[in-house]
């Protein structure tokens, strides 16, 4: 089993899990929103690798929900439970969603009285009930191409002409998307631009 876990000033929410827990291996993401926390963050990092065993750490961007997406997925299986009580809330919540989507346990430290105890969290989400997201759909491949192509930046003609595929079709695509909050669309000149938000990736498992 791996433990997956978000690292922010507090080591000791990191080593009581993976004392109780033993897995095989621990991967804890960290990162520093700016210079002046960044002794104190390293500080917390130096306590884990004194006091966890098997360990490997991952930096990552603190504020940016991509960055954490794309770093966390590198790592998660199904062979995974997931510590989301550290670092900033962006860290946690890319972590607990990725987790969420798998199916895996997520677990947070509460701290009463100097007592640690360990809570899991009951959430579960799965991506089979968007239908419109289904692999092989419009929107599926239109949010793939968007992606893996234009580095989630593209001209909505330039995505119609790789897809080869009628606008009322894309349009349809487009408009479940946007609904769902995956994409935006904004117009610059005569062309309508298409731009994936930071969630999207969630639902690429090709960007693992």
């Amino acid at each position: 089993m791996k433990l997956l876990s978000t690292l922010g000033w507090a080591p000791q929410v990191i080593v009581e899990v993976a004392r109780v827990l033993m897995p095989e291996e621990n991967i804890v993401f960290y990162g520093y929103v700016n210079e002046d926390e960044r002794p104190r963050i390293e500080n917390s990092l130096r306590k884990v690798r004194e006091e966890v065993e098997n360990l490997r750490v991952v930096k990552v961007d603190p504020m940016s929900f991509q960055d954490c997406i794309k770093k966390i997925q590198r790592f998660l299986d199904e062979n995974c439970v997931v510590n989301i009580t550290g670092g900033t809330k962006i860290m946690a919540f890319s972590l607990a969603l990725q987790a969420a989507m798998v199916g895996i346990p997520i677990v947070y430290v509460v701290t009463t009285k100097d007592k640690m105890r360990i809570k899991t969290l009951p959430l579960l989400l799965s991506l089979k009930g968007k239908n419109f997201l289904r692999e092989g759909s419009t929107a599926h491949r239109m949010l793939e191409l968007l992606l893996t192509k234009y580095g989630g930046f593209a001209k909505l003609i330039d995505l119609k002409r790789d897809l080869g595929i009628k606008y009322s079709t894309l349009s349809d695509a487009k408009r479940k998307l946007m609904e769902a909050n995956i994409i935006q669309e904004r117009k610059e000149g005569k062309n309508k631009i298409i731009i994936a938000n930071d969630i999207a990736y969630l639902f690429m498992e090709g960007e693992k």
